[in-house]
């Protein structure tokens, strides 16, 4: 039986959608205009999923920290960007127009803590 546990965090200005669940999560698990990051390599599960277009920096909850190894940015308008530390510090990873990256570089994996969906790094 396939289990999966659900994390909604409300924050101001917003609300970021969060899933934490067994395999089988996919690319097409990202909505049209939004940007998604994934925890293991080829998408393996959803931890977060954002609007387009959001300025505001977001930290991640403390279950999906430092869990980023895919990403997808299905937004044609904007351009996001990952940070490796809380409010938007450290090393950053930009999330390009319609792109995606199913394996992150050894030294990008495991270190997205916080993230933004307009402007880019």
């Amino acid at each position: 039986m396939r289990v999966k546990g659900i994390i909604v965090a409300a924050m101001i200005g917003g609300t970021s959608l969060v899933s934490v669940g067994a395999a089988g999560a996919a690319l097409s698990d990202c909505n049209s205009d939004k940007m998604c990051m994934w925890g293991n390599n080829d998408f393996a599960y959803l931890i977060g999923e954002r609007n387009h277009g959001v300025e505001t920096i977001y930290n991640m909850p403390s279950a999906t920290n430092d869990e980023m190894d895919s990403w997808a940015n299905r937004s044609a308008s904007y351009t996001g960007c990952m940070y490796q530390h809380n409010d938007g510090g450290g090393d950053k990873q930009t999330m390009g127009r319609n792109s995606k990256d199913n394996n992150v570089a050894p030294f990008n994996s495991d270190e997205v803590s916080s993230w933004r969906s307009k402007y880019g790094c």
